[in-house]
């Protein structure tokens, strides 16, 4: 049995909901596992309680913290449009290092219960916060979105996941034992040097990637492939749109191919030692876009 202790501070309570009159960042922590897990909660202006509305996990890549994905991964103004809600947990401490990461399975000999945690903070924010509990999405960055696709594996809270430069590790892809659909968007660059497109030892190629989860969506082998307008020719980088539809209860897969790309966040990174960034689409909009028009079915 899950140990959970739950602690909530700077949140102005009605009862048992959290009312906003204008938008706010909460910031929380659950002891869950017998380990402190902090995170932080956006909720734009538009929030009404008793209204329930779709909530987004934005996850950081290894060496960061939510502050870091919530700043320079900052997908607040879609929210505030929108209307959806962000939750940015943290990652435990690699025991050596003390970077932050994400477990998907034995990373690094962790034993952390990192599938539990997330799904446990649903439960936490339902508590408080009007969620729609088939509007759960996750996306992230880099080592985020391994752990985005271990939800997708392991967990029934999730409409659809998603993300940026990251993938399947071997293990995960073999283990894999999804039996919902979950729709899928990937972004990624060809010449990524921390999270190959092409794979190596221990991740799975990108594009065998978006073929596991088409067959196991049961999409058309067939893609409708666009290419996404070179709006900054001298970012160095085009964008392809590869799109499998016609998947179980409507889902689909997409992938964002950035030839010339790097380990980057399209539309928002400077360009720097991880290689080229993508301004020709803001990644933000894209994945949002992608994700709300799936709800999980209450049978799923």
């Amino acid at each position: 049995m899950q140990s959970l202790t739950v602690i909530l501070t700077a949140v102005i309570f009605l009862g048992n909901t959290i009312a906003a009159a204008s938008q706010k960042t909460i910031e929380g922590s659950i002891v869950f596992d017998g380990l402190s897990r902090s995170y932080s909660v956006y909720i734009p202006a538009s929030y009404v309680k008793g209204q329930p509305v779709p909530l987004l996990f934005n996850l950081h890549g290894y060496g960061k913290d939510k502050d870091y994905q919530e700043e320079y991964r900052d997908f607040r103004p879609v929210a505030d449009t929108a209307g959806f809600i962000i939750v940015h947990p943290n990652g435990t401490k690699e025991r050596l290092t003390q970077q932050r990461f994400w477990n998907f399975g034995s990373v690094m000999g962790s034993k952390v219960d990192d599938l539990g945690f997330l799904e446990a903070l649903v439960d936490t924010l339902s508590k408080k916060i009007s969620i729609d509990q088939a509007r759960v999405y996750c996306t992230g960055m880099s080592n985020g979105t391994f752990m985005a696709y271990y939800l997708a594996c392991k967990s029934k809270r999730f409409a659809a996941i998603g993300g940026v430069s990251g993938g399947m590790s071997v293990k995960m892809f073999n283990d894999c034992d999804a039996t919902d659909p979950v729709p899928v968007i990937q972004i990624h660059g060809t010449k990524d040097p921390i999270n190959s497109y092409r794979g190596n030892w221990s991740s799975k190629g990108i594009e065998a990637v978006i073929e596991f989860w088409r067959a196991k969506n049961g999409c058309n082998p067939t893609a409708v492939t666009t290419s996404i307008p070179d709006l900054v020719p001298g970012d160095k980088c085009t964008a392809e749109r590869i799109i499998y539809s016609g998947g179980t209860n409507g889902s689909q897969v997409q992938l964002i191919k950035i030839t010339g790309g790097g380990h980057t966040w399209p539309g928002l990174d400077k360009q720097g030692q991880l290689g080229k960034v993508c301004q020709d689409f803001d990644a933000r909009l894209e994945i949002w876009r992608f994700f709300r028009q799936f709800r999980r079915r209450s049978d799923s």
